[in-house]
């Protein structure tokens, strides 16, 4: 009898547990606004982590990430990774990969592109480099997604 009561109260869990719907949060950037987009965006400096796997949106951590486990990495170049910082005041820094020594830090002043979406222009200010267009895809306090667009 037991064993019939402890199977029939297992299936009822069971049961209830399909039955509940997960609600998944929306992306800090549509939560509210671009008030959390800039407020974990703005100020870190964000680094390539060469996680995303080809032909997928790259992904960046922020300077200082501590891994757990460290990940796999894809098409990480010899030279050194990318990466940015965009600051308040519209400043920040671009890192380009280089040659030689390392990857290159150049300032850039930055604006959104798009008022209603997460791009911005960058434009290096040292002329060293072309303006570059970048899409926020995704922002938490450890990762970050995004693409430089044409």
């Amino acid at each position: 009898m037991r064993t019939f009561l402890l199977t029939m109260l297992a299936t009822g869990v069971m049961a209830l547990n399909a039955c509940t719907t997960k609600v998944t949060e929306a992306p800090a950037e549509k939560r509210e606004g671009g008030q959390v987009l800039d407020s974990q965006l703005q100020g870190r400096l964000w680094i390539n982590s060469y996680e995303a796997q080809p032909n997928k949106t790259p992904t960046y951590r922020p300077e200082g990430y501590t891994w757990a486990t460290p990940p796999q990495r894809f098409s990480m170049p010899i030279e050194g990774g990318d990466g940015f910082r965009l600051d308040a005041d519209g400043k920040g820094v671009y890192i380009a990969p280089g040659i030689g020594a390392g990857p290159t830090t150049h300032p850039v002043t930055w604006q959104r592109d798009d008022p209603n979406r997460p791009i911005f222009r960058l434009h290096v200010t040292d002329n060293s480099r072309p303006d570059l267009r970048l899409e926020i895809v995704s922002v938490t306090p450890d990762l970050l997604t995004a693409r430089y667009l044409p």
